[in-house]
């Protein structure tokens, strides 16, 4: 009945966990998350089939994890991290040393029948490799990402603040923007203030970008990049440039763009 309750609570707070993140688009932590449940689960059952060593490691764990979080707790003054702390030394003391878990292991092994344990493990095993290899392919196509987001964002920081392109800012801007600033005249009036008070902008530093990919039920992929520089203006100021850009069908597009004297 311990056990059950065990498994009871470790699947509450990971559908919690895992509802949050579907909530916020967190792609790639629900992915992550999705790996280590089905760890966690694997080892779970060769506990629950009576396997000694696997319950005297996930019990020294749990404890572990749990003197960590009741330190951290303690110096932060946190309650439900000190609550964390003590629920995890419970259940690694009680897995690690409980004469019943010891009792109720023994009687599992009479019952045991390793092929259908070899079975279940292979499909906890398959089911772990795909989530590892989902995140490592969401890892790459990020960084792709993040690759193309930076090129697209010299590209357009060099339009915008030094060439001063009308046309191109109006091609790129998103139709949400326009209407939420006044439409075109909006566009217009913002390079003509920027090439007034900046001047052409030139050495323009190599942009530093921040690409995040969030999910949308039921099979969207968003992508949203912050993007941001310096360079040199009217008088030799040094000023900040910033674009927050979206991804498309059709490629890259501007929701935001700002500027202002640099650190």
């Amino acid at each position: 009945m311990v056990l059950i309750v065990i498994a009871l609570l470790n699947f509450s707070f990971q559908a919690l966990i895992f509802a949050a993140g579907v909530i916020v688009g967190e792609t790639e932590g629900l992915l992550k998350l999705a790996a280590v449940s089905v760890l966690f689960w694997l080892q779970f059952y060769f506990i629950w089939i009576g396997v000694h060593w696997i319950r005297w490691v996930a019990g020294a764990w749990s404890g572990l994890v749990g003197f960590a979080y009741l330190i951290w707790g303690w110096r932060d003054g946190n309650a439900p991290l000190i609550v964390f702390g003590c629920i995890n030394l419970l259940v690694g003391t009680y897995l690690g040393l409980s004469p019943s878990v010891y009792f109720f292991a023994k009687r599992q092994q009479e019952r045991r029948n390793w092929l259908h344990s070899l079975a279940v493990a292979a499909v906890f095993g398959l089911l772990f490799v795909s989530f590892y290899f989902g995140s490592a392919g969401l890892f790459a196509y990020k960084r792709q990402l993040e690759v193309d987001a930076r090129e697209y964002a010299e590209d357009a920081f060099r339009k915008i603040f030094t060439d001063h392109d009308t046309s191109f800012f109006l091609t790129n801007v998103t139709k949400e923007a326009l209407a939420k600033n006044g439409g075109t005249a909006f566009a217009t009036r913002f390079l003509q203030q920027t090439t007034m008070k900046a001047g052409d902008v030139h050495d323009i530093e190599p942009v530093m970008s921040q690409v995040k990919v969030t999910y949308h039920f039921p099979t969207t992929l968003d992508c949203v990049g912050v993007m941001k520089t310096h360079g040199v203006g009217e008088h030799g100021r040094r000023l900040q440039l910033h674009l927050r850009i979206v991804e498309f069908s059709r490629g890259w597009q501007i929701s935001d763009v700002a500027w202002g004297l640099g650190d």
